[in-house]
């Protein structure tokens, strides 16, 4: 039965990736392509690491799995504005005074 959870629970974050990679071949434009990559990423991210933490078990595992979850949740937006403010001033035509 665990590895049924286990199973159930990577696959699903494989699928959860593999939309977002999907998304960024598929997606017009850069905003709607960054918006795949950073919402479905991360939540494919979390399930693989709850696979990864159920599967092993040990509290280590499961604390570590839990940081790289949280540093993702964090960073994965912040890097996404970036991304699209850096655009969005590259796009608009400089004014002369």
């Amino acid at each position: 039965m665990n590895d049924i959870i286990i199973a159930v629970l990577i696959l699903t974050g494989v699928f959860f990736i593999l939309v977002a990679a999907i998304g960024l071949i598929r997606l017009p434009d850069l905003l709607t392509r960054i918006h795949a990559a950073t919402k479905a990423t991360s939540f494919g991210l979390l399930f693989i690491m709850a696979g990864l933490a159920v599967h092993f078990g040990s509290w280590i595992i499961v604390v570590k799995a839990l940081l790289l979850v949280m540093f993702i949740y964090l960073t994965a937006p912040l890097a996404a504005s970036v991304i699209a403010r850096s655009a969005e001033s590259e796009e608009e035509p400089e004014q002369e005074s």
